[in-house]
């Protein structure tokens, strides 16, 4: 009973691991028109259902962890200034993906 105990904890530790290693993780650069690093708030949300991911850049990168692919509407909000205008890009459904921001 131990052994079918363990092996079934073991496979169901698998299916977590692996469902979670299916997501991608977005690395996210901001550089303004003269290649500067910009800070502020990136947001992506999906054009379905779903959760919304957002970071925060440091030097203008920041990471999203465990972001499911699919279609998502992108916007940065600077700490200084406006917003850039939304525009909707694909994260693809593992791997890592850098998602490149034009800021005003």
């Amino acid at each position: 009973m131990r052994r079918f105990a363990a092996t079934v904890l073991c496979a169901l530790t698998l299916l977590v691991t692996t469902h979670a290693s299916a997501d991608a993780v977005v690395h996210v650069i901001v550089r303004n028109i003269d290649e500067r690093p910009v800070d502020g708030l990136v947001k992506l949300k999906p054009l379905g259902d779903g959760k919304s991911f957002n970071c925060s850049t440091v030097k203008g990168a920041c990471t999203m962890r465990s972001v499911p692919g699919g279609s998502y509407i992108v916007t940065f909000q600077p700490s200084k200034g406006g917003s850039t205008t939304p525009r909707k890009v694909m994260i693809p459904p593992d791997g890592e993906a850098d998602l490149h921001i034009s800021a005003k």
